[in-house]
């Protein structure tokens, strides 16, 4: 479902889920989305583990708000099952997508710190381009694509080139009281953004969306762990990414 046939969410209390892989600015969407005052402002929250509908009165009373946005991005041990839904008759999904380079540098630099030589790694590379990138959000596109779950596919790109356009038809697909875009958010309250639960970078802190920086594929290990995979770059197509220089 694109930003432009986005419909209102139903009556009644809404579970909006954010989806993503990890490094994909999950943290300053649900940032922003929590800008309206109908929209809750949770830690990071497992709604996987509410796809039991027995979990459904629990769910519900994670927050007050009419719309409780909860955000877990897939991790490494969840690339063949995520995301696992919610069990709620008035579930929305945004699914996050990132570029695979600037993901890549990111995830590389998170995920393998204390192990140097996997950052060198070919190995490494193609693991998080290969299975961990393309796995995850290519379930992503899948679920986009059916019609069980709204869903809408955002592009973490175009919410920092045009973050007030974007979410005001965020607000919109999720049935939100808000209808003017936001470009700047406030702190959480009752919690801290840190790493392992939310982004804990001085990014986020800065409380006001940060401009694309220039991408120079200069990694040449990585660059070529996508470029040698065919699969990577028909996903990338298909997300709507130019081709690689």
């Amino acid at each position: 479902m694109s930003l432009a046939s986005a419909s209102s969410a139903p009556v009644g209390k809404t579970i909006a889920v954010l989806l993503s892989t990890m490094r994909s600015g999950s943290t300053l969407l649900k940032a922003l989305l929590a800008q309206a005052p109908d929209i809750s402002d949770l830690p990071e929250t497992d709604f996987q583990r509410y796809a039991d509908p027995a979990m459904r009165a629990e769910l519900e009373g994670l927050s007050d708000e009419r719309i409780l946005l909860l955000k877990r991005p897939g991790w490494f041990n969840d690339i063949g099952r995520y995301p696992r839904l919610p069990d709620h008759p008035n579930l929305r999904a945004v699914a996050l997508v990132r570029d695979t380079y600037a993901f890549g540098l990111s995830a590389r630099k998170m995920a393998f710190r204390h192990v140097p030589f996997l950052q060198r790694s070919g190995w490494g590379n193609r693991f998080l381009v290969e299975r961990y990138w393309r796995g995850v959000n290519q379930r992503l596109l899948d679920l986009s694509r059916q019609k069980e779950v709204p869903t809408l596919l955002v592009r973490y790109e175009d919410v920092l080139a045009d973050p007030i356009g974007q979410t005001a038809a965020m607000f919109t697909f999720l049935g939100s009281a808000q209808s003017e875009g936001v470009e700047t958010y406030s702190p959480p309250e009752g919690y801290s953004w840190r790493w392992g639960k939310d982004d804990g970078g001085a990014v986020i802190k800065s409380l006001k969306v940060q401009p694309q920086r220039p991408i120079n594929y200069t990694d040449r290990k990585l660059f070529a762990a996508i470029k040698n995979s065919e699969p990577t770059l028909k996903l990338r197509r298909e997300l709507g990414y130019p081709d690689l220089p």
